[in-house]
C-alpha cells in the first residue's frame, strides 16, 4: 500500500513513500522524546507522533509490521475477542474504548502518551472499518497521504 505518490509529481517532499514516512515519523518521536533537544514533545505532541508513525507502519509493511504484530500477539495472548480470557469476554472493541479512556483520562508522560497513541494505531483499525475506532486511523492515514503525496 502506497501512503505516497510513486512520482514526484504531485509530492511536496518529492517521493516519500510509506517506509520513508514511517522511518521519519519514528527519528521525530524518538528525537522529540529526548529532553534538550530542538523538539521536545510533551504528551499531546507524543501521542499524535506516535499514532501517525503506527499508521504509517500499517501502511508501509515489512519490518515496520512487527510492532502490529507484538500488539496482536498480546491481545491473544489475554484472550481478547476469545470469551476465554483472564477478564473474561473482553473484545476488540472494549481495548479500543479502554485507549480512548486512557489518552484522554490517564496522567501520562510522554513516553507513555507515544507508546498508548502507538498501540492505539493497530487497535483501532482492528476494531473494524464500521466502527467509531475506524474514523481517527482513516484521517491520520489521509493526512500522511496528502504530506507524501
Amino acid at each position: 500500500m502506497y501512503l505516497a505518490a510513486p512520482d514526484s509529481a504531485g509530492a511536496i517532499f518529492g517521493v516519500v513513500g510509506s517506509g520513508g514516512i514511517a522511518l521519519c515519523l519514528t527519528a521525530l518521536l524518538v528525537f522529540g522524546l529526548i529532553n534538550g533537544g530542538r523538539i521536545t514533545f510533551k504528551v499531546r505532541g507524543s501521542l499524535i507522533t506516535s499514532f501517525l508513525a503506527g499508521t504509517a507502519y500499517v501502511a508501509a509493511g515489512k519490518i515496520w509490521a512487527n510492532p502490529g504484530k507484538i500488539t496482536e500477539q498480546g491481545l491473544t495472548g489475554l484472550g481478547v475477542g476469545t470469551g476465554t480470557g483472564p477478564f473474561g469476554d473482553v473484545g476488540i472493541g472494549a481495548v479500543a474504548t479502554l485507549l480512548f479512556i486512557i489518552i484522554i483520562a490517564a496522567p501520562l508522560t510522554p513516553i507513555q502518551a507515544a507508546a498508548v497513541g502507538m498501540i492505539a494505531a493497530f487497535v483501532w483499525p482492528a476494531a473494524g472499518d464500521g466502527s467509531i475506532w475506524a474514523a481517527p486511523v482513516q484521517f491520520a492515514a489521509a493526512v500522511l497521504m496528502m504530506v507524501g503525496g
